[in-house]
Parts: structure tokens; sequence; C-alpha cells
């Protein structure tokens, strides 16, 4: 079955919202020194979240926009995510902090963007392969938001040659909405799918806001798409 991963939660009510129109994974990014101060949750916030997540059986990944190792090993401590998800350019998650996320934090999974520029991205995410759990390729790049985030989409036959060449779980990112996520998913035959810019408001002070309708949507079309594929 496919997963629908929907980022960048930043209220408990679309939380909520987005796992009843079938999320299977929910995306935020903790309070932290890096990304967008507007889409930062408080941990009290996240906290409210992840209860949600775990009675629904639903993951709940931490997103982490810096580059300070100790300040993600703390920020992982304290919100306790099922995912920690590394999508910073400055930072990327290498073997050494793959080993201490498992040692201090039992049970996290490590999932490392990986930002699809060129055929040179197979490389990369083989390379993460050894050592982390997930892989999420993405478009663009930003400096408060690192990999990702751009609403733009890259070449899929990249990901697809990714999705072929590594055996853990693939999750697509990059410009995906209602409108194209069935096709993705028919093409790439990825593990999962993810999306924010086109499934959210964002307002000119930076604040986003999941836009509900195009959540479920989203979700609709994929689990059709899926269903499809596995007649």
């Amino acid at each position: 079955m496919i997963k629908k991963q929907i980022y960048s939660i930043v209220n408990y009510n679309e939380a909520v919202a987005s796992m009843d129109a079938g999320a299977d994974h929910i995306g935020l990014v903790p309070m932290q020194s890096g990304g967008v101060p507007a889409h930062r949750v408080p941990f009290d916030v996240v906290d409210r979240i992840a209860a949600e997540t775990k009675r629904r059986g639903v993951k709940f990944v931490a997103i982490m926009l810096n580059k300070d190792v100790d300040e993600m090993i703390f920020i992982t401590k304290r919100v306790k995510p099922d995912i920690l998800h590394v999508a910073g350019m400055d930072y990327t998650a290498d073997k050494e902090f793959a080993d201490r996320l498992h040692k201090e934090c039992p049970g996290v999974e490590l999932m490392q963007a990986v930002l699809v520029d060129g055929p040179d991205a197979v490389d990369r995410a083989k390379k993460y392969a050894e050592y982390v759990d997930y892989i999420l390729t993405d478009s663009g790049l930003a400096a408060d938001t690192g990999i990702g985030a751009s609403g733009e989409t890259h070449d899929w036959n990249i990901d697809a040659e990714i999705v072929k060449a590594i055996d853990i779980p693939v999750i697509m990112a990059g410009g995906l909405g209602p409108d194209n996520v069935a096709q993705c998913i028919k093409e790439v035959k990825p593990y999962g799918v993810d999306t924010l810019t086109k499934t959210s408001y964002k307002y000119s002070d930076g604040v986003m806001e999941k836009d509900i309708p195009k959540v479920i949507e989203f979700c609709k079309n994929a689990d059709e798409a899926d269903r499809e594929l596995n007649k």
C-alpha cells in the first residue's frame, strides 16, 4: 500500500484532519535553530500531535533543518518521533550520525533527503542507503528549508533509477499534488509520496496552512493509483 506523507504540519487540528484524510506519515518541524520561524512547532503542540499519531498507528516524522548534530539528537530525545528526517544541505547524515541516533534514540528511524538535480543523485542515494532507513527524493534547494519545499517537479526517471538501485524505502517528493500524484506512482512505483506546497496555503507573512480538501484529494488519488497498479 502506497504511503502518503503530509508535510509541513503546524497545528494539531490540521494534523488530525490530515490523518482523517488518509495520511500515513505526518511531518513537522519541531522548534529548532533552523528553518522558517513560522513553520516551527512548539514542543507542547508536537507532543499532542505525536500522541495522536501513536493512537492511530500513523508515523510521526520530525524534520531537521539545521546542522547541529547535538541539537538534532536533543530534539529527537525530546519529541520521540518515529522517523527523523535530515533535510538540510549544510549537513547530511553520515554513518557516524546514524550509529549515534540508533544508539541514543533506539527505535527512531532515519530518513535522508536527496536532491534530485541530475544522474549523480543515484550515487548519493546508494551511499546514504548503506546506513539510513529511508530516502526522500526531492527538488530544489533553499537557504531556509534545505532540500525541498520548492513546489517544483524534477526528472522522475532519476527517481525510478533510485527505486531500482536501493533496497530501502524511497519516498518521492517535489511538486506532487492531487494533479500528478497518480502519474508519479504509476511511473516510478515508490514506497511513498510526499506533498507540501501543492496541498498548502502560503500567506504573505510566511505562515503555511494545510488545504485539507486538497490533502483529501491527494490521498484519494494516490490510493486509487496504487490499487490500479496492484490489481
